[in-house]
């Protein structure tokens, strides 16, 4: 509505024009990031399922499921791991002093299966150990399995009938060391659905397949979620004992293993398995501030990039585009109308981004629209998770006190 608005004096129009092209410029880099997405997603190796063929001999593989205080999870988690195709299959769950029913759901399965057998730990994990990394070893120790291949997942983990059958047929068929696969984000509630997937996006900045994968690059990474790794090769590193006192535990593995002259190998494992992490925002939270400073290899100028990368992208185009959209349902012209509408445009184009990477993640995509406020979110446990670590305090989770060099467990 003209007239209702006194006009922009020049400088105010210089101003509004500077704000205007560093959109272009964001749009133009926004353009950039989803190509390298697109094609880094295209280079990403992935895994479907695939039942064994007939005769093919595939394991028999060592299951080892670490779990503390997961009454809600473990019985699904079982239930498809005992569900699986593969032949030969041995799965202990190793109990960590869980508080809850966690070891009498296991005790039920195991008693219609023998399969499955349950391992409860007496003792705290000594000085210098973190919990996971206790329980493991410690599994490892008592079950003495003399399979070629072991498999580490969490207790908060479904998978498909074929998932460890794919996975070993894949990992045979490369002559790799260790496989890890990365699940399906299951999410249910409002702020799992909105952060989780600006969390993912930020460990995938960092965290490229093609890198990992290529054994001339030092990148190591593996989603302690789902490690499968040759059971030799694990005794000949030492175990979990070397990387005892180490929160990021599988990247730490990986890297170890790597550096032995082992092949690792980092895939999109979605339709093999999901997990659901947290089910409220004070759980992903502290779950998170738990690892991710380390995700970040502990280094403050990734911390600072990611953090600003995770703003300025996201929330500068959404400022600008909704204040031109207001503007032009006003009928104020701090610039000339077409360049409203192409602030608008840009706006759109990056959220049309947006939804596309999320879609090809199966990151929930309809709330794009609400990517700052979930890049917020996530940049405040970033920096807690650096804060924290940095001046050496613990993160307290499942009722212990746990800090990268060990400390409390």
């Amino acid at each position: 509505m003209p007239g209702l608005t006194r006009p922009p004096i020049e400088g105010q129009i210089e101003a509004v024009a500077i704000l205007f092209w560093l959109l272009v410029a964001l749009g133009a880099v926004w353009t950039a990031l989803f190509l390298h997405g697109l094609a880094e997603a295209r280079r990403a190796p992935r895994l479907y399922p695939a039942a064994p063929k007939p005769g093919e001999k595939l394991g028999p593989v060592c299951v080892l499921v670490p779990a503390r205080d997961e009454e809600a999870r473990i019985g699904a988690c079982l239930r498809s791991l005992l569900a699986q195709d593969l032949g030969e299959i041995e799965i202990a769950v190793i109990d960590d002093r869980s508080g809850d029913r966690t070891a009498e759901i296991v005790s039920g399965l195991a008693a219609g299966d023998s399969r499955l057998r349950l391992i409860r730990l007496s003792a705290e994990p000594p000085p210098g150990w973190i919990g996971k990394c206790h329980a493991l070893a410690e599994g490892m120790r008592l079950v003495e399995t003399g399979a070629p291949w072991t498999l580490f997942v969490d207790a908060d983990t479904v998978h498909h009938p074929s998932s460890i059958s794919t996975a070993v047929a894949e990992a045979e068929a490369r002559g790799l060391d260790m496989l890890s696969l990365v699940p399906h984000l299951q999410a249910e509630s409002f702020w799992e659905r909105l952060v989780q997937p600006a969390m993912a996006a930020l460990i995938a900045l960092f965290h490229k397949p093609s890198r990992i994968n290529d054994p001339a690059r030092p990148e190591a990474f593996a989603n302690g979620q789902y490690v499968l790794i040759r059971t030799a090769v694990y005794r000949r590193i030492g175990g979990h004992a070397a990387v005892a006192g180490k929160v990021l535990e599988d990247v730490e593995l990986a890297r170890v293993v790597k550096g032995a002259g082992g092949r690792i190998f980092l895939a999109i494992g979605r339709d093999l398995l999901s997990t659901r992490m947290y089910s409220d925002l004070g759980g992903l939270v502290e779950g998170w501030t738990k690892n991710f400073y380390m995700l970040m290899r502990s280094q403050l100028s990734r911390v600072t990039l990611a953090a600003l990368t995770a703003l300025v992208l996201s929330a500068y185009p959404a400022a600008c585009g909704l204040l031109a959209l207001a503007a032009l349902a006003a009928g104020y012209r701090p610039l000339p109308v077409e360049y409203l509408v192409a602030t608008a445009g840009i706006y759109a184009l990056v959220l049309g981004f947006q939804v596309t990477l999320r879609a090809l993640n199966r990151w929930y995509p309809a709330y794009a629209l609400l990517a700052p406020v979930a890049n917020a979110v996530a940049v405040y446990i970033l920096l807690r998770s650096a804060w924290r670590h940095r001046r050496g305090q613990a993160v307290r989770w499942k009722g212990r006190l746990v800090r990268d060099d060990g400390e409390g467990g």
